[in-house]
């Protein structure tokens, strides 16, 4: 690769913000991730938006105060605030309607009504409204100053969050009898937040400086400081950015505002491809700064022919080829990502088992063996890829990739059409299967059982797919009813297979015959084995071992020193009778323990982005199985009631 880059050069700006305390700890770390995550996708946008300026967003002008508490108030701030403030309401939306947040959901306040010529409101409109509210409560509370600083940065949060409404787009879909369109439904939803950002870079270009009367603000009484404030900003429009500074010289270097300067940035050059901006970027960065273009060559070292392991990582194998490098890295984020859902919700479906979805259990060693446990972890692990990839498909994080709309506009019963935004299952089905199928390249039984467990956990997918009806007509008489299918969550595809592992059959394969060593034999065998079993149906090959005993040798830990669950409020019938099955019945007592457990608490926000808590803790009171001595009763016979 070669690089252009600046020699010889200076630069400068820093804020940083000191610690504030939100609307409380549990409404916090409710939403605490996505407030964390949006806001760090605004600083990436910022990066990105000036990439190839003198000021490029640095990390050190992200923390938004100055030693002595006096914050800078330039036109970078601006935007700086304006792109965090987006990226939180961005964000809190698009998991607002992904129902990622209880109690909340999509826009549904004006499905039915009549939105103009032609078109009524329906779909899944995303949720602006909550995003925007509990952004105010989040990224405002920074500020709690009455002066002029204070109010540009309220000021510039809130235009933020205006170019998330202002970018939004109406998406809408035909209904009628061979395509006549004479029903058209659509609904709001958020445009790519690359848009939000070029809106916001634009509204920077035409930043306004607020002229402020300095004398009123500096005599210290509140009430002609709000009056100046008021006066500066009454013809300022909400959607501008504004600021009160001129920005330093960023060509020269500057220790006291921490900027490096420009000695050493990469700048475009030569290639055709460039916009103008980009084209013109070394002597904009360079030779307008006094110093010279040098060409730099560095060699790249980038990851090729993947191969998925269970579970759940991306390795590099040279020896391992999918659809192609280029294909596997596009899905292999929400590949692994899949997998590793998969398997948490095996530990959730067997947390009180005695085989609790061990780590052993989800290796490649563990995994070679045919159990009807190894049949759930195949099954669960593969709707868990799927269920990933349609997620990500239909939310359009994925290239060439988006909802099913290859019904929409078909009459889909007595009633009701096909329409909105369907989850495309049949694309998360078939990159699944190039996937995790490819795990097994054998001819025998238990590739073919690994096979066909996973075939049945993408059933399982569509299997629980429910399908979504708004009504559509005047005074909600629903005469027009327009339908789309989702995914479930992915707790009732764990239950579903829950089930079938309890049903799960056992394979009786002519032993005779697959030690004949004819693959046509072995073939034969196989498929006549499988004659008789539904392809929704789990199926394994080998009982089960005593999960009451340690076994290191198979990566069995036994049931000793397992938590059980002696009594609590909303326990299930099979919690309740945990420290039975998981410590009486293996010959073992239960003992009371009691540990003292630190968790996070008063969180607060920073700038940016991260969220910083204090330690609280609290006496946890846990019941686990332990060994019986013999004072406990030398009489004791252990009830074995089979590898639950």
């Amino acid at each position: 690769m070669v690089l252009s880059m600046c020699c010889h050069a200076h630069l400068a700006l820093a804020w940083t913000v000191n610690n504030f305390l939100l609307t409380g700890p549990k409404a916090f770390l409710t939403y605490a991730g996505s407030v964390q995550v949006g806001a760090q996708s605004g600083i990436h946008e910022c990066k990105h938006q000036f990439a190839w300026e003198r000021w490029n967003c640095p990390e050190n002008t992200l923390q938004l105060s100055t030693h002595n508490g006096l914050r800078s108030a330039t036109r970078q701030t601006s935007f700086v605030h304006g792109i965090s403030a987006a990226g939180v309401m961005y964000t809190l939306t698009k998991n607002c309607s992904m129902g990622d947040f209880d109690n909340c959901g999509c826009d549904d306040s004006r499905i039915g009504q009549t939105g103009g010529r032609g078109w009524i409101w329906g779909g899944c409109s995303d949720n602006v409204a909550f995003g925007e509210k509990i952004s105010k409560q989040f990224v405002d509370a920074l500020e709690g100053g009455q002066d002029s600083r204070a109010a540009i940065n309220l000021h510039n949060n809130e235009a933020g969050r205006l170019a998330i409404k202002a970018t939004m787009r109406r998406a809408c879909k035909c209904h009628g009898v061979s395509g006549s369109c004479s029903i058209q439904t659509c609904w709001m939803q958020l445009a790519d937040f690359r848009e939000v950002g070029n809106y916001l870079k634009m509204k920077y270009e035409h930043a306004k400086k607020l002229e402020m009367d300095k004398k009123p603000t500096r005599s210290g009484n509140s009430a002609d400081n709000r009056a100046a404030i008021a006066l500066a900003f009454r013809s300022i429009a909400r959607t501008e950015l504004v600021y009160l500074e001129d920005s330093p010289d960023y060509c020269v270097k500057n220790r006291s505002l921490g900027f490096q300067g420009l000695e050493g940035r990469e700048c475009l050059k030569g290639n055709k491809n460039m916009s103008l901006w980009e084209r013109k970027s070394c002597r904009r960065l360079c030779y307008e700064c006094g110093l010279k273009v040098v060409e730099k060559r560095i060699e790249v070292v980038s990851s090729c022919n993947c191969k998925f392991h269970w579970c759940c990582t991306v390795k590099v194998a040279s020896n391992f080829l999918m659809t192609g490098p280029k294909t596997y890295l596009t899905y292999s984020r929400s590949v692994q990502e899949g997998a590793m859902s998969g398997i948490e919700e095996c530990r959730h479906q067997f947390a009180w088992d005695r085989w609790n979805c061990p780590e052993s259990a989800t290796q490649f060693k563990g995994l070679r063996r045919a159990t009807r446990e190894t049949s759930f972890v195949h099954a669960i692990s593969a709707a868990g890829v799927m269920y990933t990839l349609t997620r990500n498909c239909s939310l359009g994080d994925l290239e060439n990739c988006g909802c099913d709309v290859s019904k929409n506009g078909k009459i889909g019963g007595s009633g009701w059409l096909w329409g909105g935004c369907s989850d495309n299952v049949d694309f998360g089905e078939r990159i699944s299967k190039q996937y995790v199928d490819a795990q097994e390249t054998g001819q025998d039984s238990r590739a073919a059982v690994n096979l066909h467990n996973n075939a049945a956990g993408r059933l399982a997918v569509k299997a629980t797919m429910r399908r979504i009806c708004r009504c559509h007509g005047m005074s909600e008489s629903c005469s027009v009813q327009t339908c789309w299918t989702q995914l479930s969550d992915l707790r009732d595809i764990g239950n579903y297979l829950k089930l079938k592992h309890s049903q799960a059959q056992k394979l009786d394969i002519n032993k005779k015959r697959m030690r004949a060593g004819n693959s046509a034999d072995n073939r034969g065998a196989i498929v006549d084995a499988f004659g008789s079993v539904a392809q929704t149906e789990l199926i394994y090959l080998e009982d089960s071992p005593d999960y009451c005993r340690r076994n290191t040798s198979v990566g069995l830990y036994g049931t000793e020193g397992r938590e059980c669950l002696q009594h609590g409020e909303g326990l299930t019938q099979w919690e309740r009778r945990s420290c039975r099955r998981l410590c009486h019945e293996c010959g073992l007592k239960v003992e009371e323990r009691r540990t003292e457990v630190v968790s996070s608490c008063n969180c607060k926000f920073q700038w940016c982005c991260t969220v910083n808590c204090e330690d609280c803790s609290q006496v946890i009171v846990k019941h686990v199985c332990a060994r019986r001595e013999a004072a406990d009763g030398p009489g004791y016979r252990r009830r074995y009631r089979g590898p639950k």
